[in-house]
C-alpha cells in the first residue's frame, strides 16, 4: 500500500513537471512605459556625467558614475500615470544623485507621452520622496528639517504633500 501511494505520487509529480509552461502574456503598456522611462533617465544621467560607467545590481538598481558624480535609478520607484491634461500615460523618474560621497538633491524627471513616445519635459531638483501618482496628483514626503539637521530623518519631521504639474511647473496643492 505504501509503495502504491509513493508510485502514484511520483507519477503525478513527473506529469506536472512535464507540462508545457503557460504562454507568456503580452507586455503591458505600463511596463513598456517604464522601460522607455528607464532609457530616457539613463540618457539624461549620461549627459550629466563625463564618461560614465554603468552597473546594475541584483535588485535592478542602475548606477551611473564618473569621477565626480553618481546617479542611481531605481526601477521600482518609477511612477506611471496621467500627469498632463491628456489621457496618455506619463511617467515620473527619480534620480538619486551623489557628489563624491555627499548626497545631492533628488532630480525628478517629468516624462510626458507625446506623439506615441515619452519626452523629457522638465527636471525638478526637490528633496521630495514621491510615493504616489494618481489622478494627476503627485503625492510625496517632504522633509521639514534641512539636510544638515540631526532631525532630518526624523519620522515626525516629514510632511505629506500633494503637487500637480501645470504648464511646466510643479504647483503645491493645499
Amino acid at each position: 500500500m505504501r509503495y502504491t501511494f509513493l508510485f502514484i505520487f511520483v507519477i503525478g509529480f513527473l506529469i506536472s513537471c512535464n507540462r508545457n509552461p503557460a504562454k507568456t502574456q503580452p507586455e503591458s503598456l505600463e511596463s513598456k512605459i517604464k522601460k522607455e522611462a528607464i532609457a530616457l533617465a539613463k540618457d539624461y544621467a549620461s549627459g550629466q556625467l563625463k564618461a560614465p560607467t554603468t552597473t546594475v545590481d541584483g535588485f535592478g538598481i542602475i548606477t551611473m558614475i564618473d569621477d565626480q558624480k553618481r546617479y542611481r535609478i531605481d526601477p521600482s520607484k518609477i511612477f506611471t500615470g496621467q500627469i498632463d491634461p491628456d489621457e496618455n500615460l506619463d511617467a515620473l523618474v527619480t534620480l538619486t544623485s551623489f557628489y563624491k560621497q555627499d548626497p545631492g538633491l533628488p532630480e525628478h524627471l517629468v516624462l510626458i507621452h507625446t506623439n506615441g513616445k515619452l519626452i523629457l519635459d522638465k527636471v525638478f531638483e526637490l528633496d521630495l520622496k514621491i510615493v504616489k501618482l494618481k489622478d494627476r496628483i503627485i503625492t510625496g514626503e517632504l522633509h521639514t528639517k534641512p539636510r544638515t539637521s540631526p532631525l532630518y530623518n526624523c519620522s515626525h519631521c516629514i510632511e505629506i504633500v500633494n503637487y500637480q504639474y501645470m504648464d511646466g511647473t510643479l504647483v503645491r496643492l493645499k
